[in-house]
């Protein structure tokens, strides 16, 4: 439970991981095309400011009549509302409003930051707490979203960020069957995002699931076989994607003069390891793969009871993994006080589970859920399988 100064200390650390993935950008890099997926630069950062102040420095808050969250106080440091929230400005619209410079964009992160540590409650209370812990785990999010950026774009990998580790193949795990106690328990304390809520038990039936992520070599038979090209592994709303791409392979591999894998790592293309991780595979890929081997996705509450066996079962720091779930309420769901984070997005997002080598180990959490329309596959995201019922 982050408190204290080592909330204020998460608070600066995740502002410099956010500033390093952005500080050696050029300005032709920082002045980007508009795509879907990644914001403006100048945006994005402006958009963090923002956030930081509107949640921890401008309460209390209400949802007028349009459904927006209102802010009982006016900005200090960042705004307006219009501009920088990403709920009342479309994502196109980013490109064609004006932005503040890239100076100005980080002296407003100066001084929001600076403004909501001076605001920093003291002791432990989850309540009281509970705007500056969202504005820690966004910001965290946000800087994941940077390394996507780069990486998208061709850009450099931002300093320090490695390549998931090689694994050799590591087996599978079999889980028995049992109660199964899913989400945040409504006694445990701390932070917990909405769509975490409300904890429940489920009678789960004994399931064989992978004991790490798929790796390169797996995924590289399926192409090797042809399976981009049978349309058996690509039903419905996959065949209509796998149609519309002029690819046999993951979007960011190819096949050199020599016959030689490899992938294309931010700014360079790097031979495919065998051993490590697929990555930038999106969920109707990962289910072409599973039809073709006769496997599965797990559904996202395996893959969390899966992940209490912490010795055998390798998450984290690797891949974000696909399930076979739409991304859904839990039964009782309600809204947090910054609604927009879960709701529009149920029903028409497919949830993922673990974290990636680019994700604050603060987000590694069981419980977490992660989520994204099925066609992506920009984020550092793989998965693993689960033997048939």
């Amino acid at each position: 439970m982050l408190s204290g100064a080592a909330l204020a200390d998460a608070m600066r650390d995740s502002r410099r991981r956010t500033l390093a993935a952005v500080a050696d950008l050029s300005e032709p890099q920082w002045q980007m095309p508009m795509q879907p997926g990644v914001n403006l630069i100048a945006w994005e950062l402006a958009h963090i400011a923002w956030f930081g102040e509107f949640w921890v420095l401008r309460g209390p808050h209400h949802v007028d009549a349009h459904g927006f969250v209102q802010a009982a106080r006016p900005p200090r440091h960042t705004g307006p509302d219009a501009l920088f929230d990403s709920a009342r400005l479309a994502h196109a619209a980013r490109w064609t409003e004006p932005m503040p410079a890239r100076a100005e964009v980080l002296r407003m992160l100066d001084a929001q930051l600076a403004a909501c540590l001076d605001a920093l409650p003291e002791g432990d209370d989850d309540a009281r707490l509970y705007a500056h812990r969202l504005a820690l785990f966004h910001e965290d999010m946000h800087g994941e979203a940077f390394a996507w950026l780069c990486a998208a774009l061709g850009y450099p990998a931002p300093v320090g960020l490695e390549a998931p580790k090689q694994s050799s193949a590591a087996g599978v795990l079999h889980v028995p069957a049992g109660e199964a106690h899913i989400g945040w328990p409504a006694a445990r304390r701390g932070f917990a995002f909405d769509n975490e809520c409300r904890g429940h038990v489920l009678n789960l039936p004994a399931f064989e699931i992978d004991a790490a992520p798929l790796s390169n070599r797996q995924f590289l038979a399926f192409v090797d076989a042809g399976g981009y090209d049978a349309p058996a592994f690509w039903p419905g709303d996959a065949g209509t994607w796998r149609q519309a791409q002029d690819r046999h392979a993951p979007e960011r591999w190819r096949c050199d003069a020599h016959g030689h894998w490899q992938h294309r790592w931010f700014d360079r293309w790097l031979p495919l390891a065998p051993d490590a991780p697929v990555i930038h595979v999106n969920a109707h890929e990962a289910e072409a793969y599973c039809r073709w081997a006769g496997r599965r996705l797990p559904h996202a509450a395996e893959w969390e009871v899966a992940a209490a066996h912490a010795d055998t079962f390798r998450w984290g720091a690797s891949v974000w993994e696909w399930t076979a779930d739409a991304f859904t309420p839990y039964a009782g769901f309600e809204p947090g006080p910054y609604r927009d984070y879960s709701a529009p997005w149920f029903g028409d997002h497919h949830e993922l589970r673990g974290g990636a080598f680019a994700t604050s180990p603060r987000l590694h959490d069981a419980r977490y859920r992660n989520f994204f329309r099925p066609e992506r596959c920009d984020v550092f995201a793989g998965f693993r399988t689960a033997a048939p019922r």
